[in-house]
């Protein structure tokens, strides 16, 4: 059966086009088709998504104004995600190598309860780290991972979806897949993602300029943000399970939650911590504090 790719990419002209090549080498053989969700660029991407999609009709292209990752995931999961077995994942900065989903199909045959497989990078100072991470944890990367066609046909019938303004739908994800969709404390699903050893992504590194340590800076915070956010939503989920998910993860944002955030002191966090906590207290304040 044809796998069905899933490409998100946020202002991704440059690389978006290197990632759709690595696809045919990725798939060894196996068809599939590409859906490009574009959102909310503020370069050249949805231009390139277009031209992309017009030069090959396994291509299409879906463009969203709004900046806004997991809405994007959303919507693939939730409207346009085809029929199909496996659904990949990928982020339009990352390549799938050679092989790489033919790897993924065979760690669901080997895991006939994994409702996800995860990739692993193959490039970065940190990816023995980061890999190592994946495999213990049992967690996603977002820049690979796939979902089997039966977990799409769950999140569906559960209605299922991810908050708004969230950063980092792999993690919200593999803590779900991790309690069988239903939320409240880890119960044993390690089982329901399968770590494909063979799936490899990669990825070009910053570059030694003040344009990449902006990157590097910016990364850092979101990173930040994303790890008070997710403690923000596990404890409510951990609490009250999937019924309790926000539309918006922004709804978190009350004053007595936001006074128990803590930045870490490490060095290497310190200071991140402090810029993504001022980074949410606006949002607080825009949603409204109970």
């Amino acid at each position: 059966m044809t796998h069905s790719v899933c490409i998100f990419a946020h202002n991704e002209e440059a690389t978006l086009p290197r990632a759709v090549a690595a696809l045919d080498a990725a798939a060894a053989g196996a068809s599939y088709v590409v859906h490009i969700l574009e959102n909310g660029s503020t370069d050249g991407t949805a231009l390139v998504a277009r031209a992309l999609a017009a030069a090959d009709p396994r291509i299409t292209a879906h463009e969203n104004a709004v900046a806004d990752k997991t809405a994007a995931w959303n919507d693939y999961v939730h409207r346009i995600a085809p029929e199909a077995e496996m659904h990949v994942f990928l982020d339009a900065d990352s390549r799938p190598a050679p092989g790489a989903f033919k790897a993924l199909a065979l760690a669901f045959e080997g895991s006939p309860k994994a409702f996800a497989a995860a990739g692993l990078p193959a490039a970065g100072s940190s990816r023995l780290k980061w890999a190592q991470h994946l495999y213990t944890e049992h967690y996603l990367s977002g820049d690979l991972y796939a979902l089997r066609g039966a977990a799409v046909a769950r999140l569906r019938e559960r209605n299922l979806r991810l908050p708004m303004g969230a950063v980092g739908e792999d993690g919200i994800l593999s803590y779900l897949l991790l309690t069988d969709l239903v939320g409240g404390e880890y119960d044993g699903w390690r089982e329901r993602i399968a770590i494909a050893s063979g799936a490899f992504f990669e990825f070009d590194p910053l570059p030694i300029s003040l344009t990449g340590a902006a990157q590097w800076r910016r990364r850092k915070t979101r990173a930040a943000r994303r790890r008070f956010q997710h403690e923000l939503l596990f404890a409510r989920l951990k609490r009250d399970g999937v019924r309790a998910m926000p539309d918006d993860i922004r709804e978190l944002y009350t004053e007595e939650a936001l006074a128990q955030l803590r930045p870490r002191l490490a060095p290497g966090h310190f200071v991140f911590d402090c810029l993504a906590l001022l980074e949410i207290d606006p949002a607080a304040q825009e949603m409204g504090r109970s």
